[in-house]
């Protein structure tokens, strides 16, 4: 193969209801798209027996899936095993997490290529970032919620008011801010399983029961509560979309402010939020130079970041970086995710980063290619 190598991505995306069966279907036929003009081919398919997981040391075994035509839509049929794995499934239950890992256990073990490992939960990546003195000062104290004793301890250590939320990445769902009002009532705010907004108060003596009840089976983290909300009383946070590129080198290839509704704690697009672009919004917060001076260090750390996860958790090829600004202009790292989504800068209008954050997981898959083939010819 030479730099116009022709190479094939498969992404796995979980299964989900509609037609096609999986997530983000836009971003999947922009990547596409892209991967056409870049000499490569995209299919998607989806880990679970409808696939068919191909038998150990098949190789010209056929996968199950689909691809995009620019004139018939999403067309399903029968691929060979990809060169490279871009794992884009979002689990919705430990069934979909462990079927994926079987797959790219057994696609990795016939030669095909991961594209990125994923993250381990944000109690292991905030213990990791807590290593470096750069980042140390950004991170809120994060405590792992392990039932009754551990709500008491963070509650009493962080004067009554926390946040909680999963874990694994929940896209702002199944989230929840605890503050205690007096010591008999505990108002609650947040978002449920399905991501929708509720507010109510229960008695203190309740509490414990009621957190157990609402936490289920899932791991989640406690933080103090921080006022990351604007002006008018709007959530808000920065997404800084880091990526390799063409030479796997890490670049910020866009930051955009996602803002919530007044009456949510949290400002994930996928609860209804919207985006704009980071430094005017900053501007109309802090003042011109402050908003410099915030965004200047966001930028320092989304450099930091990256080589410092791959350093513990083996090679990664994108990050989505969330960062929080408070009312005094303080930048708090709230989490990195793996499997970041990139809406919010086609809603910024930025279409330069919107472009890139496609077409740099191809070049990056291609850079993979040629790098394997390099070691293979020499």
């Amino acid at each position: 193969m030479s730099s116009s190598i022709n190479g094939t991505i498969g992404v796995m995306a979980c299964r989900r209801p509609g037609s096609p069966p999986f997530a983000e279907k836009h971003y999947l036929r922009e990547l596409s798209l892209a991967a056409e003009k870049l000499g490569m081919k995209v299919f998607v398919f989806c880990p679970d027996e409808d696939a068919g997981l191909p038998a150990a040391g098949n190789r010209a075994a056929s996968i199950k899936g689909y691809r995009f035509d620019p004139g018939d839509g999403w067309i399903s049929g029968s691929f060979p095993l990809p060169d490279v794995i871009y794992d884009r499934c979002l689990h919705g239950s430990p069934h979909e997490s462990a079927a994926a890992g079987e797959w790219i256990s057994r696609l990795s073990q016939q030669g095909s290529k991961l594209w990125s490992r994923g993250l381990p939960g944000k109690a292991k990546v905030h213990q990791l970032l807590k290593r470096s003195p750069l980042l140390r000062p950004h991170l809120p104290a994060t405590i792992r919620y392990a039932g009754a004793d551990s709500l008491s301890r963070a509650l009493l250590a962080l004067n009554g008011s926390i946040f909680m939320k999963p874990s694994g990445g929940s896209h702002g769902r199944h989230s929840i801010y605890i503050s205690l009002k007096d010591n008999h009532t505990a108002l609650l705010q947040g978002r449920d399983r399905s991501n929708t907004i509720f507010r109510q108060a229960v008695p203190v003596q309740e509490l414990n029961n009621w957190v157990r009840s609402f936490t289920g089976r899932r791991r989640f983290i406690i933080q103090p509560y921080l006022r990351l909300h604007n002006q008018d009383g709007n959530p808000y946070d920065v997404r800084s979309l880091v990526q390799k590129n063409d030479r796997g080198i890490w670049s910020i290839t866009g930051i955009a402010v996602r803002q919530g509704a007044e009456q949510g704690m949290t400002s994930n697009l996928h609860g209804g939020g919207t985006a704009y672009p980071a430094l005017p919004y900053l501007i109309s917060e802090f003042g011109e130079e402050k908003a410099l001076a915030i965004m200047d260090t966001i930028r320092k750390l989304s450099a930091r970041i990256p080589p410092l996860l791959e350093e513990g958790f083996g090679r990664l090829g994108e990050l989505g970086i969330d960062f929080g600004v408070d009312t005094r202009g303080r930048v708090w790292i709230l989490e990195a995710n793996s499997k970041p989504g990139r809406r919010a800068f086609v809603l910024t209008g930025d279409s330069k980063a919107a472009r890139l954050s496609v077409e740099h997981p191809v070049q990056y898959a291609r850079y993979l290619l040629l790098r394997q083939l390099r070691r293979v010819n020499t």
